[in-house]
């Protein structure tokens, strides 16, 4: 099979991965709970586990979207009990938001859906040589910054 060739099979598998995805972007799952979480919700469940106590700036900065995203997510998993705001100690006109325990219990829960359905997915990534990782964060830069590029047009 010649470059031009490989290239385009490349590009195709690329553009199934991409729909894919976006379809899955798209539905809600419970996670084995009473309650349906979009993606969307679900990150930001996953970003406070990371950075519990933060402010929605550094979530906003942290998750590469704008505070108003993360108003209106966090207006959402507040509702449903998942998440909440506290006031800052060391600054009363800003909040900090933290899962509640409720959120918590969802956070595990996906955590072990994942390795329930991920396909050994990141177990595979986990085994990759440094050279390989590399690689394909390499190629997926590339990929990102020429979409970036589309987008800027």
């Amino acid at each position: 099979m010649d470059n031009q060739s490989v290239s385009l099979d490349i590009i195709n598998q690329l553009r199934r991965v991409a729909r894919k995805k976006s379809d899955l972007d798209r539905k809600p799952h419970s996670f084995g709970t009473d309650h349906q979480l979009m993606p969307a919700e679900m990150y930001l469940i996953e970003v406070l586990g990371d950075h519990p106590r933060e402010s929605v700036t550094a979530l906003a900065e942290f998750m590469q979207i704008t505070k108003g995203a993360v108003s209106q997510t966090l207006k959402k998993l507040e509702t449903k009990e998942l998440a909440k705001k506290d006031q800052d100690p060391a600054n009363a006109s800003r909040a900090l938001v933290s899962l509640s325990v409720k959120g918590k219990v969802i956070l595990l829960k996906h955590q072990n859906w994942h390795r329930r359905v991920d396909g050994g997915f990141g177990e595979y990534l986990q085994g990759l040589k440094q050279k390989e990782a590399s690689l394909i964060q390499e190629f997926l830069e590339k990929y990102e910054h020429s979409l970036d590029k589309r987008f800027n047009l």
